[in-house]
């Protein structure tokens, strides 16, 4: 009876041996699966960390560069020519000769008129622009159309309005020059692509007088000339004395603990500023010139504006 017992017991134990290795057997992962799966989560943190290091190490070349940048521009600001450029007039009159010079290089033979070798008044077949002027004339109008924009109408009102009158005045000491010097370089960008994408399309103005160009083209010339010379103007004779009493002006006010609120300070709110000859001099002047600065800068919008509009009137969509 005991072995019959003991018997039945093996039995019994063989079978759910038998019954579970079936149930693993089909219920398990392959080992090719297997190592597939431990590949891939070993990979992950692989990936992850090799993510990490390209990141962190774009990050640090990035702020290598600009750190390299900024050490050549310190040196350059106190190089002895950085010196003479900046605090003396004559590299503004040099600047605005070469301007001219350029300007009259570039136009003389259609300021002067020149005949053509054969003495006829043949037309030339038109030829098509080079993609690069193109690209060098739209896309320096649009840039400078863009930073006349914002400049003149998002970010002045804004940091005008909101932030201390002497925060304002010293942001706007770092923007004002790149700004017009910016604007100056873009404009005559775009009046040489003007000009070269002209004679592109009609070869006979190459040695045409200005007499036989169109009003209208004529009056596109006129209007980039003219907005590259008024932000010159800017940028080279109404910027630096506009700095120059506007740091006057504020050692005046901080001395009387005034230059933080926000908007307009016409100088009579405090007493001692008022009583103050210097400073109402000071105020005067730099008034004088901040509304120059302003006039001059709606004047180069307005050149701006003429030639959006030729665009525009020439534009067709098919």
């Amino acid at each position: 009876m005991c072995l019959q017992e003991m018997e039945n017991r093996r039995v019994d134990g063989l079978s759910e041996q038998l019954l579970s290795e079936r149930i693993m057997g089909e219920f398990s992962v392959p080992s090719e699966e297997m190592s597939k799966l431990k590949d891939t989560r070993s990979a992950a943190p692989v990936e992850e960390e090799l993510y990490r290091d390209m990141l962190a190490g774009g990050t640090e070349a990035t702020r290598k560069l600009f750190e390299d940048i900024k050490r050549l521009g310190d040196m350059l600001c106190h190089s002895t020519p950085y010196k003479i450029l900046t605090r003396t007039t004559q590299p503004s009159h040099a600047i605005s000769m070469l301007f001219v010079s350029f300007m009259l290089l570039v136009l003389w033979p259609n300021i002067v008129g020149q005949q053509s070798a054969s003495g006829s008044d043949c037309v030339r077949p038109q030829t098509r622009a080079n993609v690069l002027v193109s690209l060098a004339y739209f896309g320096s109008f649009a840039m400078h159309f863009g930073a006349q924009m914002w400049m003149t109408f998002v970010s002045g009102l804004a940091l005008y309005f909101n932030l201390p009158r002497h925060t304002f005045g010293r942001i706007q000491e770092i923007l004002f020059p790149k700004y017009f010097s910016m604007g100056t370089g873009l404009s005559v960008v775009t009046l040489l692509a003007f000009i070269k994408l002209q004679q592109t399309a009609h070869p006979e103005l190459i040695t045409a007088s200005l007499n036989s160009w169109e009003p209208m083209l004529l009056v596109q010339l006129a209007s980039l000339a003219l907005c590259a010379v008024l932000e010159l103007i800017v940028w080279l004779y109404l910027a630096p004395p506009m700095l120059r009493l506007m740091h006057l002006k504020y050692n005046f006010e901080e001395r009387e603990t005034v230059g933080q609120e926000v908007g307009q300070f016409s100088g009579t709110e405090n007493a001692q500023l008022r009583r103050s000859s210097p400073y109402q001099n000071v105020h005067k002047r730099f008034r004088q010139i901040h509304m120059a600065t302003a006039s001059v800068n709606m004047g180069s919008l307005l050149c701006t504006f003429i030639h959006l509009h030729y665009l525009a009137s020439r534009v067709e969509l098919h």
